[in-house]
């Protein structure tokens, strides 16, 4: 019964979860799709607003030459044509406002179809607009200054025709003061010439007299009539006032201010600019990822593993200036060397030092102990290899110590005997464990081998050398073999283990480029040569080959180290 709600319960639990997930997610994706509208709907109608005003600006241009063109041609014409032009821009000014569309502008933003049909016919007429507005301010103005050149003329000519009236009003004066001067009685006397000449004169001043009176009322009534006209001069050659025709475009770039504003609120449009800006950068990167591996493959392969394999191998024995013993072989030309387990023979006066994991059995009499380094010459070495906290064994009399890998079913335990004068290039990961003479410092050296192309090609950059005698106990997945090198053999370097000193060690490039290309081989494999000279190896290389990406990335860098390191 326990058991049954149990699983019901987890039923409901599995289920309630996936159904408020799915809630999630619908709403999620809801509140995505409404931005994306928003934006999308926002984006259309700044874009059309700004081609309108775009537009309209070009438009405005082209009217302004035009009207400028049209009022350069007025500018010595007669007043009649002034206002005629000037009655014309009054018409297209009353029609143009006629079709005003005042909701377009302001009121919110409307909708994109709704701007694309209205926002350039409305923005161009503004524009329009403003354009008849300022030549018809103009026109107005030129026709008062010809009104006033009209006014000056007349008032000109008639205070000329008031002189003149005045001036002979004059000479008819002083005609009959000469008279009178030259006759005064027959110049009173009825009958006479004088007199007739006299009465003659008089009545031309009377007539005079006349004429001069209306003339200077002419002059002041048209004195009268003009007022300041008299004083306005012509207007400065026409031209559009630029800050009045953008003005007029005010609205809608208004419009554009606040549809950006609403797209500036939008996550979209704040993501948009920044990922578009570091897309080309980012697609580069890409490509470098993608095709830089591909050429540093490519160089490696066809350019440095070549040169590599045609150098001089590399000799340890040869840069020690000794001469090893060769190693014993298994009988029977077998090249298999170990087991689940090995029995091991612990003499008087010998030592055994062993990951405490490997230690299957021994004896009770066994004295044991912790070494918390193999060698405390070479401390970090020792940590790396994961040489610490050992046991060290010791006994009075010969004990049988079983060595086994009893925490992982895929590891055998090899036993490899060292004589004296014999060396081992050996990398203290594949060692577990070892038998030495317990009155003897254990023979280790390290070796830097900096000058060496094969060196670098593989990061084995330093050499590690077990002097014999010393019996070593390896670990290695599925098995380890022992084998002579002979006139050449190759292997993966990932599953050398070691080998002895008097080994001519090289590097080959691998046969096919395209494993090496997709990571399924490695560039260069060990070679080893050499008559007596043999070679230790694990059949089926386990590290650095972890699951996962960054499992396997992280475990191949440190790997990658610890072989320079040679362990």
């Amino acid at each position: 019964m326990r058991q049954l709600l149990t699983a019901l319960l987890r039923f409901l639990l599995r289920h309630a979860l996936q159904f408020a997930l799915f809630i999630v997610i619908l709403l999620a994706g809801r509140s995505l799709l409404a931005e994306w509208r928003a934006y999308s709907a926002g984006s259309e109608v700044v874009t059309a607003l700004r081609l309108a005003a775009d537009g309209a600006d070009h438009h405005g241009v082209s009217l302004a030459e035009a009207a400028t063109l049209r009022i350069n041609a007025l500018t010595h014409a007669s007043q009649t044509a002034i206002a005629a032009r000037l009655e014309q821009v009054q018409a297209q000014l009353a029609a143009l406002r006629a079709r005003q569309q005042p909701s377009l502008f302001t009121l919110p933003l409307p909708d994109a179809n709704t701007v694309a049909l209205h926002a350039q016919d409305e923005a161009a007429r503004r524009v329009e607009i403003e354009v008849l507005v300022q030549e018809a301010r103009y026109l107005t103005a030129l026709q008062a200054a010809i009104s006033g050149e009209d006014a000056r003329q007349t008032l000109a000519r008639l205070h000329a025709e008031h002189v003149r009236a005045y001036a002979a009003l004059q000479e008819n004066l002083r005609q009959r003061r000469q008279l009178e001067a030259q006759h005064p009685l027959a110049a009173r006397l009825p009958g006479s010439d004088a007199y007739a000449q006299l009465a003659r004169l008089e009545t031309e001043d009377q007539r005079l007299r006349e004429i001069n009176l209306q003339a200077y009322q002419a002059w002041a009534a048209q004195r009268a009539r003009t007022g300041d006209a008299t004083n306005a001069a012509r207007p400065a050659p026409f031209s559009i006032d630029g800050a009045a025709l953008s003005g007029a475009l005010a609205p809608v770039q208004a419009a554009i201010a606040a549809g950006e504003t609403q797209l500036a609120r939008n996550w979209i449009a704040r993501w948009r600019a920044p990922v578009l800006d570091v897309v080309p950068t980012a697609a580069l990167l890409v490509l470098s990822a993608i095709l830089l591996p591909v050429a540093i493959k490519a160089f490696f392969y066809f350019v440095l593993a070549p040169a590599a394999s045609r150098l001089k191998p590399l000799s340890i024995a040869h840069a020690l200036n000794v001469t090893a013993t060769a190693l014993p072989l298994p009988p029977d030309g077998q090249s298999r060397i170990s087991a689940v387990s090995q029995a091991l023979q612990l003499k008087p006066g010998q030592r055994m030092l062993i990951h405490p994991e490997y230690l299957q059995s021994s004896p009770v009499s066994t004295h044991k102990r912790t070494q918390w380094l193999l060698d405390w010459r070479f401390p970090l070495t020792s940590l790396a290899a994961g040489m610490v906290a050992l046991t060290r064994l010791h006994s009075d009399a010969t004990a049988s110590v079983t060595i086994s890998a009893s925490d992982d079913p895929l590891l055998e335990v090899a036993v490899v005997h060292l004589p004296a004068g014999s060396a081992l290039v050996f990398q203290p990961r594949g060692l577990v464990g070892l038998v030495c003479d317990a009155n003897q410092p254990l023979a280790i050296s390290s070796h830097w081998r900096l000058a060496s192309l094969h060196a670098w090609l593989t990061l084995q950059l330093r050499f590690i050398v077990f002097r014999g005698p010393v019996t070593l106990i390896v670990r290695g997945c599925r098995g380890v073999r022992l084998e002579r090198a002979g006139q050449g053999r190759a292997i993966s370097q990932s599953a050398t283990l070691g080998f002895t000193t008097d080994v001519l060690y090289s590097t080959m490039r691998s046969e096919t480029f395209l494993p090496y290309l997709r990571g399924q081989q490695a560039l260069l494999n060990d070679r080893f040569d050499g008559k007596n000279g043999v070679y230790l190896y694990e059949e089926t290389p386990r590290h650095g080959k972890q699951p996962g990406k960054v499992g396997s990335w992280f475990e191949g860098f440190t790997d990658a180290i610890l072989k320079v390191f040679g362990i």
